[in-house]
């Protein structure tokens, strides 16, 4: 165990579809109105071992004693990004999980802004428990959509103005029935990307003013069924993005979690990383093959894309515990 890892455990602790063409990022050369905008499509790949930088790569944060699950990436001013995640500490009761903040320079290297507690339970309907953030940018203001409750998830919404450390909540939750959140505004429209308990597959909610949602009828991603395929059984956590390529074209990009087999007794699912892409919000394309963007094991992905350059963060475990890992492009 290197010293982020052996740093990470003191300072948590003590603080309380369809494509044949290549992949591109800054370009919508893949596009047209019908084909499929590959912008954020990756291909990632995990840093390789380097004794010169101080991470333990391919971890960003990784203890032995917490699980740290869920992330969102954000960019920052000035360079590097913000990430949050959700923490929950290894004593009991199960659930009781907090939002944390931290922010790096260079994914290679420690954060100079050391991670944080930033939202915590205080409603009722969150039942103690608060999760998987999904942050918007909104000029000075930041927009934070957070799974809560843990016998009926719901949705929950909160604002920041000072760089996602403190929040304001909304006094209710946004959607019910609802769990593991993906946000994006395109300037006009707010789409939700989620989860339910009751039914599979990945669902949309969508909003003129990011408060009053409407659900889709249907889901928009469902498992494929198909053997050999990364999402065969399972789909789970969207993130969802609203990428603008050098062109000045938009489109809506969502990554997810996909399972192909169920995991042995006692082991952890293995989960790979999955795109979908849309130019409307309502036709929705994922890359052919039934291939992911990032192999197994890699769930709960949250995607920052600036310019050819992308930093793709997932869930995994490392070792016993669920850890943040990292994942860039090129």
């Amino acid at each position: 165990m290197r010293g982020w890892k052996v740093l990470m455990v003191l300072l948590l602790a003590a603080s309380a579809s369809s494509l044949g063409c290549g992949f591109g990022f800054a370009d919508d050369t893949s596009g047209g109105s019908s084909g499929l905008p590959t912008s954020g499509a990756g291909p990632f790949e995990r840093p390789g071992s380097d004794p010169e930088t101080p991470i333990e790569e391919p971890w960003l944060l990784s203890t032995r004693i917490l699980d740290l699950t869920q992330p969102a990436i954000i960019g920052r001013d000035g360079g590097g990004f913000v990430f949050f995640f959700a923490r929950e500490p290894a004593d009991l009761p199960a659930g009781d999980t907090e939002i944390w903040r931290g922010a790096s320079l260079d994914p290679r290297q420690l954060p100079d802004d050391v991670p944080v507690s930033v939202l915590r339970a205080d409603q009722a309907w969150e039942e103690g428990h608060v999760a998987a953030p999904a942050v918007v940018e909104q000029g000075d203001r930041l927009v934070l959509f957070y799974e809560g409750g843990l016998a009926t998830p719901q949705l929950g919404r909160a604002e920041s103005t000072d760089g996602g450390r403190t929040w304001q909540k909304a006094a209710a939750p946004v959607l019910a029935d609802a769990r593991a959140p993906g946000a994006a505004f395109d300037g006009t429209r707010w789409i939700l990307a989620f989860t339910r308990a009751t039914a599979p597959g990945i669902w949309l909610a969508r909003s003129a003013d990011g408060t009053n949602f409407t659900p889709d009828a249907t889901p928009m991603v469902e498992a494929s069924g198909i053997d050999r395929s990364f999402e065969k059984l399972e789909v789970a956590d969207p993130a969802l993005g609203w990428v603008v390529e050098s062109s000045g074209r938009g489109h809506w990009a969502l990554w997810y979690g996909g399972l192909e087999e169920l995991p042995d007794v006692g082991d952890a699912p293995r989960y790979a990383v999955g795109y979908a892409a849309s130019f409307d919000g309502m036709t929705w394309n994922r890359l052919a093959g039934g291939r992911p963007v990032l192999a197994a094991p890699a769930g709960a992905p949250t995607v920052l894309v600036e310019g050819p350059h992308a930093t793709l963060l997932y869930q995994a475990n490392d070792g016993l515990r669920p850890a943040i890992g990292i994942a860039l492009h090129p």
